[in-house]
């Protein structure tokens, strides 16, 4: 049998202020980092799909804005990510578009 201490009590965090999100993927990097990836911002059948990427560390439940470099992925939600190497995700598939009106 599985047991588990997860709470579903929100965790108080400092840093960057990210917006409410769906669709984006949460890719742990390090044991104790996480990279997020895009996701689409609103409700309602008005949203916009996101390109950002945030650095959370667990030991300081910080968030930090990262500014990535080269190539980078187009804004997307309900898409893939995993990490392959150290300091290097792939992230595949997902939705493009946006739902502004």
């Amino acid at each position: 049998m599985l047991s588990s201490n997860i709470n579903n009590e929100p965790v108080e965090t400092i840093g960057d202020s990210l917006q409410p999100r769906f669709g984006h993927t949460i890719t742990s990097i390090t044991s104790q980092k996480v990279i997020l990836f895009g996701g689409a911002t609103g409700n309602a059948g008005k949203y916009a799909m996101t390109g950002d990427t945030y650095l959370f560390t667990t030991p300081s439940r910080c968030w930090i804005k990262l500014m990535p470099q080269g190539i980078l992925p187009s804004p997307r939600a309900a898409h893939a990510a995993t990490a392959i190497e150290t300091l290097q995700m792939v992230i595949y598939g997902g939705a493009m578009g946006s739902m502004l009106n």
